[in-house]
């Protein structure tokens, strides 16, 4: 009862916070349209279709096109890193794993043949059939380690393509605020209950309706990589669940014991996944909701004396910041 208290005189203040900050123009065009976010770079090129285009073919080309060399430095830094990282690197391990794995399947094979062959003379061969078992059931636990580890390889290779995916996004939205900015700024008020809204039924259209275009891709790209993430880890946990049963049946209490370890610590890191992606979402929600609040903060203060004709004609000064 307490913290329900709470939350609700924390929302009543939130609300009245957003009256408080009711947005207002002069009306005068001049002073409403200055220039309002100090990283604007005035640049000629202001095609629309050529930041989509660069933005989707080339990492930061949107912002090398429009000028935002240090923005477009990083992009194409980072995802040039997670390119290399999540393709030719995880290829080589992959092939790596393969080799592995083929020369230990043939062991495998080699001892089976060999207690198949020599089953009906144990009485002769009993020595060498028990070291034979002995020494398939040694490459059989060490299969299932390098499959173990081919696995958790391809769900890191997901998290990761699904990163750089995110990344690409918020490229692709960050060029296009930045080209957003280059035009002519608007002057509409925003409501921070209008935004809000927005952000709970749809993550990031708060963002977009508050112009805040960059904010929208990084909320996409944290969603992506932990939807796709929670996703993966959650394959692993089925991977494992299924290791379990196998060693249950096989009554191997060494590989009952990794097993139980994987399943708990895959688990682990998909809980977290769902804490990131519920976080991701109220952030979107307050950042919407303070953002329409503020949207005016860093516009110039002004002064401002106009002449009205309530009761007569009088001129009126206001200063605003």
């Amino acid at each position: 009862m307490g913290d329900t208290l709470v939350f609700l005189r924390i929302f009543i203040l939130f609300f009245f916070a957003s009256l408080a900050f009711a947005q207002s123009n002069t009306g005068v065009l001049a002073i409403d349209t200055l220039k309002r976010y100090d990283w604007d770079i005035e640049t000629k090129n202001n095609n629309l279709a050529m930041v989509h285009l660069t933005s989707f073919f080339f990492p930061g080309g949107g912002q090398f096109y429009t000028g935002h060399y240090v923005r477009g430095g990083f992009l194409f830094t980072f995802e040039t890193a997670l390119l290399y990282e999540t393709f030719y690197n995880k290829f080589r391990q992959n092939s790596i794993f393969n080799k592995n794995i083929r020369a230990y399947r043939d062991s495998i094979s080699y001892y089976k043949d060999l207690i198949a062959l020599y089953s009906d003379y144990s009485d002769i061969y009993e020595y060498e059939l028990e070291e034979w078992e002995e020494s398939e059931r040694i490459y059989t636990r060490i299969l299932s380690k390098e499959l173990s580890k081919k696995r958790a390889s391809k769900d890191l290779w997901t998290s990761e393509f699904a990163w750089l995916a995110g990344l690409h996004i918020y490229g692709i939205f960050d060029a296009y605020g930045i080209w957003k900015n280059n035009q002519e700024h608007s002057t509409e008020t925003h409501s921070a209950i209008s935004a809000i809204w927005r952000a709970a039924i749809v993550p990031g259209w708060g963002q977009i309706y508050n112009h805040e275009y960059g904010k929208a891709g990084l909320l996409y790209m944290g969603l992506l990589g932990s939807a796709v993430s929670y996703y993966s880890r959650q394959e692993m946990v089925k991977f494992h669940l299924k290791n379990l049963r196998q060693a249950r049946e096989a009554e191997d209490e060494m590989a009952i014991s990794i097993a139980e370890e994987d399943i708990l610590f895959f688990r682990k890191k998909r809980n977290q996944y769902i804490w990131a992606m519920t976080l991701f979402y109220l952030y979107s929600l307050a950042d919407a909701g303070v953002d329409a609040m503020l949207h005016n903060f860093d516009s110039p203060a002004y002064f401002v004396m106009q002449p009205t004709l309530n009761k007569g004609i009088n001129v009126e000064a206001g200063f605003h910041f």
